[in-house]
């Protein structure tokens, strides 16, 4: 046993409730505000040691910030006799662990609601940028009424602070997730996978990880191994094994992906307890009816497939050995022979698909058949190459792109009579420098392809490499010049001009609408308060919604979001604890005000007269909610005080009451009162009528006579109301034990009455 002052700061030890390794959890009267509360105290060990008290204080921050039914409510933090403490929401019901120990397992359907209430509480703390990092059976506390509250959250740390550089494994080794163990990193997923464990354990009534060990080398090894709710030996719903399987799967990317997919998946199961799944098909008429439709099925399958196989016959029938006499140049200008398609028909008829019909993959099949074709030759080889490269950018197909383009610096057509010298640097310069890796990165000024000739179109392939695979703001800018410098490739009226540069344009045309769309992100400024910081990520997640070619910018503007979301959490903790030093500020200028209004409400009661204080209590405001609200506690017991009295007063004046009666100068009488009021009472005694004030009659007296009337009444709501007002009278007139026993048993039949007693002690 362990000797400590009752007395501790401003609180009152009732008893202990918890211990942990690092402190002790007690509860306590807070004697400020007249309410009880959970003390945590660090161990004097701890508390003198700097960084254990970092950790505590931090514990308060976070949980302070974090304002949800499902998490335990923080009130204070402080230091007194050499250790630190923290004040926090006093809950009754116990925890988990101790369900857990005491029942064995827990009913499927409870389990499942107590992890969704959890799952709920530890996503109201990720919208802050929190996570928990010690989520188990012992930390899931119970309400009176049953609801579930998520509590230490000491473990805490920011997400966006990066892995914990400790080096120490804090968690709970039955609880914790594989990557904490195994490379010492984690994020909210890791959470989910403690709470799965937790689930899984209220289920089975064992942890999924029997690990006994604190050693990092036996728990990775340990972690390693794969559980499943089925292995377990007992009869789930399906529904229940499928999410707690996915909740302890080992890689966190096979886990929910969020928060709100884990509140909805916990909330299918427990909806779906206690289904049956996969029922028979009993009836004949049911067999009969499937059989049906299976024939229907089969007789449609057979059909197309002898459909589709006499297309493709006759497809093969028709198809005609393709050949040239003359190739052609980007302009597609050939000659024809009468009975057989050309090489220029097949190319003008693939960049028709691509560039009119906007059939990219149809398109770049065709031109990677032109290219493997023995008949085509330079420069329509390299054009082939140049459009199927732009088919896959276009498509996403990177590696494919790549391919082509290399190629394309391996076979320029360099001394090919039709191939000149500037269209032979065009295809060596760009299959050379987008041959490796697109090219990405390569800044708009080191282009320097002409503008006049057809090598314009080297700014349109740069400009979709960046777009989709690398810096979107960079592509836009290169798309931009490309479209501008269009107006400077001549056009004219021969087969040799090169108006077919132009038809290119429809490409870009596709891109407008997302240009604009990155146009007008570029113009968002960086926030520096919570009102810019939300109308910036207001018009990120509208960019990226109105995307259709998004490519490396999708990916782009949901980093930024990402972004903007943590400085949106940064700048509401900020003004958060902004406010909550104002707040702490006003609450103890406030507590002091209101120590000072206690300190003079003696000297306003006249005997049992309660009248000027109400009147004052009621003329009196707080701004602090709990100041507020220890201020309407006292109002109400004075309140209440009066209406016991009036209510006494009403009763003698019917039937008197008759009894021994205490004086407080330590008497007793026997006698009878027959009337009273504040002033004065009226006592029949054998020898005459004695007159005495009020005030001399001992408190006990009157609640002794307020408890027999309230014995006489059969109605239930005012004999309720009466054992509240003696509750009341007891406490105001400092019999506190009384007036606890009292309350207490009227908190287990009221809930009324328990909601407004909170306030007197709480």
């Amino acid at each position: 046993m362990v000797r400590v002052r009752r007395k501790f700061d401003h609180f009152v030890i009732v008893r202990q409730i918890g211990e942990g390794g690092m402190s002790r959890v007690f509860e306590a009267e807070d004697e400020t505000l007249g309410r009880r509360v959970a003390l945590k105290i660090l161990n004097r060990q701890y508390s003198r040691d700097a960084s254990r008290v970092e950790q505590f204080r931090q514990e308060a921050l976070i949980t302070a910030n974090v304002n949800h039914p499902n998490v335990i409510k923080l009130y204070s933090v402080g230091y007194d006799q050499g250790y630190f403490y923290i004040a926090m929401e006093l809950v009754n019901g116990g925890s988990l662990e101790q369900r857990i120990r005491k029942e064995g397992t827990i009913k499927e359907e409870e389990a499942l609601r107590i992890g969704r209430e959890v799952a709920e509480g530890l996503r109201a703390a990720q919208q802050l940028g929190l996570i928990h990092r010690d989520v188990k059976p012992a930390n899931i506390l119970f309400t009176e009424t049953g609801t579930s509250k998520v509590v230490d959250f000491g473990l805490a740390l920011f997400v966006e602070r990066g892995p914990d550089s400790s080096s120490e494994i804090w968690a709970t080794p039955y609880y914790v997730a594989p990557e904490k163990i195994i490379d010492n990193r984690e994020d909210y997923r890791s959470d989910i996978f403690s709470l799965g464990a937790t689930l899984f354990h209220a289920l089975t009534g064992r942890p999924p990880h029997k690990a006994e060990s604190n050693n990092i080398q036996e728990l990775r090894m340990i972690k390693c191994r794969r559980v499943a709710l089925e292995d377990s030996g007992l009869r789930f719903a399906p529904r229940t094994i499928h999410v707690v399987n996915r909740m302890v799967a080992f890689r966190p990317q096979e886990r929910c992906a969020n928060y709100d997919e884990t509140v909805e998946e916990l909330k299918l199961a427990e909806g779906l307890v206690g289904q049956t799944y996969g029922g028979r098909f009993r009836s004949r008429k049911a067999r009969w009816l499937i059989a049906a439709a299976a024939a229907l099925v089969l007789a449609f399958g057979v059909g197309w497939l002898v459909r589709s196989t006499g297309d493709r016959v006759a497809a093969s029938i028709t198809e005609v050995v393709e050949t040239t006499d003359t190739d052609l140049s980007g302009d597609g200008g050939t000659a024809l022979q009468a009975g057989r398609r050309t090489v220029a028909e097949r190319f003008l008829d693939a960049r028709e698909i691509m560039l009119n019909k906007k059939r990219f993959s149809e398109a770049r099949h065709q031109f990677e058949r032109l290219v493997e074709s023995g008949d085509t030759r330079q420069p329509t080889r390299n054009w082939a190459r140049f459009n199927a490269a732009l088919c896959s950018i276009v498509l996403n197909q990177k590696e494919n792109a790549v391919n082509h383009l290399k190629k394309m610096a391996e076979d320029t057509g360099e001394g090919n009579s039709l191939v000149t010298a500037e269209l032979a640097g065009f295809f060596k310069s760009l299959g050379s420098r987008m041959g490796n890796n697109l090219g990405l990165g390569a800044s708009l000024d080191s282009l320097q392809y002409s503008t006049t000739q057809e090598s314009v179109l080297g700014y349109l392939m740069q400009g979709l490499a960046e777009w989709h695979f690398g810096d979107a703001m960079l592509g836009k800018a290169e798309l931009d010049y490309f479209a501008a410098h269009l107006a400077d490739v001549p056009i004219g009226g021969s087969a040799t001009s090169l108006e077919w540069v132009q038809g290119y344009r429809s490409i870009y045309s596709l891109y407008v609408k997302d240009l604009a769309v990155a146009k007008s992100v570029l113009e968002v400024a960086e926030p520096t308060d919570l009102e810019s910081c939300r109308a910036a990520l207001a018009t990120v997640k509208k960019a990226r919604e109105k995307l259709s070619n998004g490519g490396a910018l999708k990916q782009a503007l949901a980093r930024r979001e990402e972004d903007l979301k943590r400085e949106l959490n940064r700048l509401r903790l900020e003004q958060q604890r902004a406010q909550m030093a104002a707040d702490r500020v006003l609450r103890e200028r406030e507590l002091s005000q209101l120590a000072e209004i206690t300190s003079i409400l003696p000297s306003l009661v006249q005997g049992y007269d309660y009248t000027r204080v109400v009147e004052l209590l009621k003329d009196v405001r707080f701004q602090s909610p709990e100041v507020q609200s220890a201020l309407e506690g006292r109002r109400y017991l004075y309140e209440q005080g009066q209406a016991f009295l009036d209510q006494l007063f009403r009763d003698i004046a019917v039937n008197g009451y008759q009894g021994k009666l205490q004086r407080v100068a330590g008497s007793t009488l026997e006698g009878k009162i027959t009337s009273a009021d504040l002033n004065q009472v009226t006592i029949s005694l054998d020898r005459g009528v004695l007159n005495l004030p009020l005030n001399t009659l001992a408190p006990e007296t009157l609640l002794d006579a307020a408890q027999y009337f309230a014995e006489q009444t059969t109605d239930s709501t005012d004999y309720y109301q009466r054992q509240e007002r003696i509750a009341v009278f007891a406490r105001v007139t400092g019999l506190h034990n009384l007036s606890a026993t009292v309350a207490a048993q009227l908190m287990e039949e009221n809930r009324d009455f328990r909601t407004r007693w909170m306030k007197v002690v709480q």
